[in-house]
């Protein structure tokens, strides 16, 4: 019975660590997974739409050298900066695309999207008026209604930096909370382990004391049955004739006094058939 409660309570201690540990591997598991999320989701939307924001800007510069440029070579360039900055806008929104969570966060995606599309038969009108000659309209189109255009087009990337830098906060005081979290089940697993180890150890110590008191009684009272018991051993003096023996002190004691003196043995006189016998025939001569 004692070996079973012993076992049971190692069981116990072993159980509350595993627990601890699977606790913690698994807390650190989740708050891995959430590290990565605001990494690859949130934090690479917010950065691709300040790139898309910061080439949007790039194109409405080159929009303006467009139609300040004075001959046909210097729009071809600037018209070139243009294009080549509209793919990376267009890899910057398929990033955000692919990465945004939440169906909010998609429909501003489109509507930025779609937005950033509409822009295009602007610019296009813009440069067909500089073909045709009409610079000055041109001119106006893009510091009024293109202008316009880039400043809701550049709120509405705002907004997905915004949207993307909510979520990623939101991820981490959902980090957060799971890491509080975890502290206190980690804190309440370990101090539910040291108590139960105290415990088993209290008791293990108690019942060691308890078998050790019982094994020095157990000496104690085999010593005293051993200092009780007197036994005759070695070689024992003792006279040819009379039969006496000789004792340690060099005093001669008669048979029955040595053995009485030296073993638990206890004497019952009676006579042998011989010695009847003889006393019998001494009798009879008398």
């Amino acid at each position: 019975m004692t070996k079973l409660k012993s076992s049971l309570s190692f069981l116990l201690i072993i159980l509350i660590f595993l627990s601890f540990g699977i606790v913690t591997i698994k807390g650190l598991f989740t708050l891995g997974n959430l590290t990565i999320m605001i990494y690859e989701h949130p934090l690479v939307v917010s950065n691709a739409s300040l790139h898309a924001a910061l080439n949007v800007a790039k194109m409405h510069r080159s929009m303006k050298d467009v139609v300040l440029a004075n001959s046909p070579n210097e729009i071809e360039d600037a018209l070139k900066v243009v294009d080549e900055t509209e793919q990376g806008v267009f890899r910057q929104l398929d990033i955000i695309q692919d990465d945004i969570l939440g169906e909010e966060g998609q429909a501003i995606e489109k509507q930025t999207r779609q937005l950033f599309i509409n822009w295009k038969p602007i610019r296009e009108e813009v440069v067909q008026l500089l073909k045709s000659g009409d610079k000055q309209t041109a001119i106006l189109i893009t510091k009024g209604e293109g202008a316009e255009h880039v400043a809701n087009l550049e709120n509405k990337m705002m907004e997905l930096t915004i949207y993307a830098r909510t979520k990623a906060t939101g991820f981490i005081e959902f980090a957060e909370a799971r890491q509080s979290r975890l502290e206190k089940v980690t804190v309440i697993l370990t101090v539910a382990g040291v108590f139960f180890s105290l415990i088993i150890a209290f008791v293990a110590s108690s019942r060691l004391q308890r078998a050790k008191k019982k094994i020095l009684d157990k000496n104690n009272k085999l010593q005293k049955a051993l200092d009780e018991i007197k036994t005759l051993q070695g070689i024992i003096p003792i006279c040819s004739y009379c039969k006496k023996i000789r004792d340690d002190k060099g005093a001669w004691e008669i048979i029955e006094a040595y053995i009485c003196n030296h073993s638990q043995a206890q004497f019952s006189h009676g006579v042998c058939p011989e010695c009847y016998n003889k006393q019998m025939e001494e009798w009879d001569l008398e």
